[in-house]
C-alpha cells in the first residue's frame, strides 16, 4: 500500500498554526504551574496524539 504525501491547503494550515500556538501556549503555562520538564510534556503530547489519531 503506497502512501501519498499530504498537502494541506491554505485554510487547513491556517487552522493548523492556530493550534500549534494554543499547544505551545498550553505547554508553557503547564511548565510554569508545574515542574514537567520538556520531555514529560513531548511524551503526553504523543500519548494524546496516539489515543485520538490511532
Amino acid at each position: 500500500m503506497e502512501r501519498t504525501k499530504w498537502i494541506p491547503s491554505d485554510e487547513e494550515r491556517a487552522v493548523i498554526e492556530v493550534v500549534w500556538i494554543q499547544i505551545k501556549g498550553a505547554c508553557e503555562k503547564l511548565k510554569e504551574e508545574t515542574s514537567a520538564q520538556d520531555l514529560q510534556i513531548q511524551k503526553m503530547l504523543y500519548e494524546i496524539a496516539d489515543r485520538y489519531y490511532s
